[in-house]
């Protein structure tokens, strides 16, 4: 789910939310970062970094970062359903590798596509350098700005190689009486961003047949596969209430393989 800082009429692409609202942003090229030289701050658009994320032919490798506000940590078991998801999908015979660690809790009431910008560059470690490609998670403390009563955004892809999770939000709409699991939960928004970052759908990674759902935007036409429009409503969770966990299509698997993956 995505949306330039540049471009702010554009749809974002937002998992489960239940009408959409508008985020994110991107910088139009690469950047040295300064505090660590031959490391690069990638602030490209989504989906732009596709092949360099999915293929072996220029980063063999690729590190994980994942902060999160202290106390929002994802459970164990969706960062170990991401490590499998990744391995299934990404051709990196380099390995890859994952680093976890707290932060200090900002302590917002919400998070701004701004925000969640600005605190990437206050914290994130580690960046794309010779042989290794980085991507980076933040998992949030809080729900994002442009919430409403009927719109609750999980999570957003807001750069090349950067996305947000709203754990606070996930934590409300999961583990209770009458809700899904946490890590399931978890997990599906996790792989739905990382498929926005690999160039899904049409947004980077070029179809091999047509399956984009046009007029939902950057998303699948198939209504089991994980990239369709309605996972970014609330019938994602009565998917994982009835058993059934959102996965690739085959069209999906397709394109990915096309552009690098396995």
């Amino acid at each position: 789910m995505f949306k330039t800082l540049l471009e702010k009429t554009k749809k974002v692409y937002l998992l489960l939310a239940l009408v959409p609202a508008l985020v994110l942003t991107a910088c139009d090229k690469d950047e040295e970062n300064a505090a660590n030289p031959g490391h690069v701050l990638n602030r490209k658009a989504v989906g732009e970094s596709a092949r360099d994320l999915l293929s072996a032919e220029k980063y063999g490798k690729i590190i994980v970062e994942l902060q999160y506000a202290q106390g929002f940590e994802p459970t164990a078991a969706a960062v170990s359903n991401l490590r499998s998801w990744m391995e299934k999908y990404l051709n990196k015979p380099g390995g890859i590798i994952l680093r976890q660690a707290a932060i200090p809790a900002p302590g917002k009431s919400s998070y701004t596509a701004q925000d969640l910008a600005g605190i990437e560059e206050k914290y994130r470690t580690e960046y794309t350098r010779p042989d290794t490609i980085a991507i980076y998670f933040f998992f949030a403390d809080s729900k994002y700005a442009e919430d409403t009563e009927n719109s609750k955004v999980l999570g957003v892809a807001y750069r090349n190689t950067s996305m947000a999770l709203f754990e606070h939000t996930i934590r409300s709409m999961s583990g209770g009486i009458g809700q899904p699991d946490r890590t399931r939960l978890e997990s599906v928004v996790l792989q739905h961003e990382l498929g926005h970052i690999l160039g899904l759908v049409n947004a980077g990674t070029p179809m091999q047949q047509n399956h984009q759902d046009a007029p939902h935007g950057r998303h699948c036409d198939n209504s089991k596969c994980l990239m369709y429009y309605t996972v970014e409503t609330g019938g994602v969770v009565q998917n994982l209430l009835g058993g059934y966990t959102p996965v690739l299509d085959q069209n999906c698997i397709n394109d990915l393989k096309a552009n690098g993956g396995k």
